[in-house]
């Protein structure tokens, strides 16, 4: 009992732990060398920036490299506006179709 108890505790302990969530980092407020170095530190980055057809924000979760597409994604490379760019340059993981394996 005892033994399942600490089991327990370090499991909601580790769940509960914020370096394991994934952080948000609005792109306006970096430049694109900032948000790059962000999504290579960390591996993995969910963006939020503001749409260029509409008022609302976006959000796509950029990655270091392809291995951190889960599953059966693959990464593919788009353009999220930065501070100082446009169309600074990152990874998002794109699920995998019959088209694209």
């Amino acid at each position: 009992m005892k033994a399942e108890l600490i089991t327990l505790t370090t499991l909601l302990a580790i769940a509960a732990s914020p370096a394991l969530a994934i952080q948000r980092q609005q792109t306006m407020n970096k430049t694109c060398s900032e948000v790059q170095s962000l999504v290579r530190a960390q591996g993995a980055v969910i963006l939020q920036y503001p749409g260029t057809r509409s008022s609302g924000l976006l959000y796509d979760r950029a990655v270091a490299t392809s291995e951190m597409c889960f599953g059966s994604g693959y990464g593919e490379r788009t353009y999220v506006p930065a501070r100082d760019r446009r169309d600074c340059a990152v990874w998002v993981c794109r699920p995998s179709t019959n088209l694209r394996p």
